[in-house]
């Protein structure tokens, strides 16, 4: 009998296997499991049969970022949220912990995903001893004391992001220079960052500050993070992000200080807008509680559990408050935008630490401001911005260890959420879609991905510092997700089931007319439509030629996603701001990503759902149609007359 193992990625080991072992998907009528071996990696848990891949499973697996890493039986460890101990015929549940002795025996353990996806292995046939080894493994591995101790680097080096990082002046200049802000400069000061490591090691600070002052001011500040730019329009209106005060400063000088500085970088010296952000929106803890709602009613063990709470299902989502913080959110953000569009005032958005519901209102606020950050590359730029360099506690709100299970919450998935309602009321004003949202989503749950493993550019150092050290001999890399465009193009073998290399494949091409918003693309191609706009396409500073070069990257071979240091820079253009309706009832539940791996009974069949919920997906007609038009331009534009104008 032919004996299959898992596909090991470069320094992934094996812990643990457990033989004869069947596969459940909780809400399958048929009670049937797959058979087959169940590993534990430093990296995944493994389950390989040779039997055919399910359908569903393949199909999402699709869509999915870190497809070149796993395959379709495959759960990164980073990913299991939680480990219960199931008993056939039993609907009682006991959860497993590292610091709890197991049972003699376990026949059978539930992974609950951060994806809020259920499944379940039963070992009712598997040897004795085995069934320990694996929780055994699966506890001590998927819940590391430290960060340093998951599966960060798979031994070869990616290719390059195609983004500003964030992390150096450079990137930080060339954004001042878009958006024509003056009265801004870089500071690059190594005493300030040894005080707040939770920053990058430059920021930007008003021009009048001194590197001696930014360090005593920071001192006033929780985290010592002092009041940092981030984005700013061309008449002088900018977007700071800012800590509280500390709590054992009683003077609040400094406060006023560095406010009475933004107001002053303001051309027309016109007073900021302030929003305290801890008291115009949820807590943490309310965020948390709220997900912990929502990941209950979309993990249901049985069929008769889906029935009874799918009879209440709209009201559950209410009564979650989910919708409650995403409105707020949306409404605070378009209040953001207009004071910065319609009054130019500047606005300062402070939170506890200046790292958590500042980055979602910042983010959301450019997105409706600014044309070039609802591109691919404009969105992968904010997220290294917002998110990355200015240090969102990743490790810490989506759980990667388990140290400090208190701080969890799930900021960053609100985000999306709202970017997704947005996307929702302007269906051609995203490069992408809500399926790339989700796929960020679940891609920052793969170790893999360090771009959402770190509470900090100053933790990720120290964790590559620290794995150099374990190994010497093998330089670490660490990947970035936005290298995903690239992986898309690489070719990989063709896997039938789930056995040898476990369903594991390279994402692609079709991926991308998964997150490319086809209507957004349409829009770029109707731009032609207009008289003289082809004659211009080989005037290489025409905005026909630069919207043509566009189209060519998105639907031709490009390896990589353009992005030039040294070219010159396109000021910000601020042609309007994206209105939204952020009351409650115009918003929709995002079923897809929440109940994303609800398959069977079906999440469509509820009695008390409105269709109007499920959006429809771009028809494949609708992208051979897209395709044909690009080609037939193609073909035109390859003749040209000496001195560059379309024939």
């Amino acid at each position: 009998e032919t004996k299959f193992e898992p596909r090991l990625l470069p320094g992934e080991i094996v812990i643990a296997e457990a033989n004869n072992v069947l596969k459940f998907a909780p809400l399958k009528t048929n009670k049937t499991g797959i058979s087959g071996t169940l590993f534990v990696t430093n990296f995944k848990v493994s389950f390989v049969t040779s039997l055919p891949v399910d359908s569903k499973e393949a199909e999402l697996h699709e869509q999915s970022l870190q497809s070149q890493f796993l395959g379709v039986n495959d759960i990164c460890l980073s990913e299991v949220d939680l480990v219960q101990q199931i008993s056939e015929g039993s609907a009682k549940k006991k959860r497993l912990s590292y610091n709890v002795p197991l049972p003699s025996r376990l026949s059978g353990l539930q992974l609950v995903l951060k994806n809020l996806r259920i499944i379940n292995f039963s070992f009712k046939f598997t040897p004795v001893g085995e069934d320990l080894r694996i929780a055994q493994a699966l506890l001590h591995h998927g819940f590391p004391p430290t960060i340093d101790h998951l599966f960060l680097s798979c031994g070869y080096p990616p290719p390059p992001p195609g983004i500003p990082d964030f992390c150096g002046a450079q990137d930080w200049e060339r954004e001042l220079q878009r958006t024509r802000c003056p009265n801004w400069r870089v500071s690059k000061h190594n005493e300030f960052f040894n005080l707040c490591q939770s920053l990058p090691i430059v920021v930007v600070v008003p021009r009048d500050l001194l590197d001696t002052q930014l360090e005593q001011a920071a001192q006033h500040f929780q985290g010592t993070r002092p009041p940092v730019w981030c984005w700013g329009s061309s008449s002088g209106a900018a977007l700071v992000r800012m800590a509280q005060i500390s709590p054992n400063i009683s003077d609040k000088q400094q406060e006023n200080r560095m406010m009475g500085l933004v107001h002053r970088c303001h051309p027309k010296k016109l007073l900021p807008t302030i929003l305290d952000l801890d008291q115009l929106l949820p807590s943490l803890k309310e965020i948390q509680m709220s997900y912990i709602r929502l990941r209950e009613l979309h993990t249901p063990d049985d069929p008769l559990q889906f029935w009874e709470q799918d009879r209440h299902y709209l009201s559950r989502w209410e009564s979650s408050r989910w919708m409650t913080h995403v409105s707020k959110c949306l409404e605070v953000a378009q209040n953001a935008a207009t004071a910065i569009f319609h009054y130019n005032s500047s606005v300062i958005l402070q939170d506890f630490e200046g790292r958590d519901l500042s980055a979602v209102i910042s983010s959301l606020v450019q997105l409706l401001l600014d044309p070039q950050v609802r591109t691919l590359n404009g969105f992968h730029a904010l997220i290294q911005k917002e998110w990355v360099a200015l240090g969102h506690p990743f490790t810490s709100r989506l759980g990667h260890t388990r140290t400090n299970p208190e701080e969890q919450s799930p900021v960053w998935l609100l985000f999306l959420d709202c970017v997704h309602q947005i996307s929702l009321q302007h269906v051609a004003a995203f490069e992408f879609t809500s399926n790339y949202l989700m796929a960020l989503w679940h891609a920052s749950h793969c170790s893999l991905h360090s771009t959402f493993m770190f509470n900090s550019i100053s933790a990720k150092y120290s964790a590559a510092a620290v794995l150099q050290r374990e190994d010497p001999h093998h330089p670490v890399h660490l990947r970035s997700i936005w290298s995903w465009w690239s992986d898309a193009l690489e070719e990989s073998p063709s896997h039938q089931n789930g056995s040898g290399d476990n369903g594991m494949e390279k994402p692609n091409h079709d991926m991308r007319e998964s997150f490319l918003n086809v209507h957004y693309i349409q829009k770029l191609l109707e731009t032609f439509t207009s008289k003289g706009s082809l004659s211009r396409i080989g005037d290489s500073v025409s905005s026909a030629h630069k919207t043509w070069q566009r189209i060519q990257c998105l639907l031709g071979t490009t390896s990589s996603l353009p992005f030039n240091s040294t070219s010159s820079v396109a000021p910000l253009q601020l042609e309007s701001c994206l209105r939204i309706d952020f009351s409650i009832s115009n918003l929709k539940p995002w079923m897809e990503c929440f109940g994303r791996w609800l398959t069977e009974p079906a999440v469509s069949s509820a009695s008390d759902m409105d269709n109007s919920l499920r959006p429809s997906s771009p028809t494949q007609e609708h992208w051979k149609q897209i395709y044909q038009i690009y080609n037939n331009l193609k073909f035109h534009l390859t003749e040209t007359i000496p001195n560059g104008t379309v024939k």
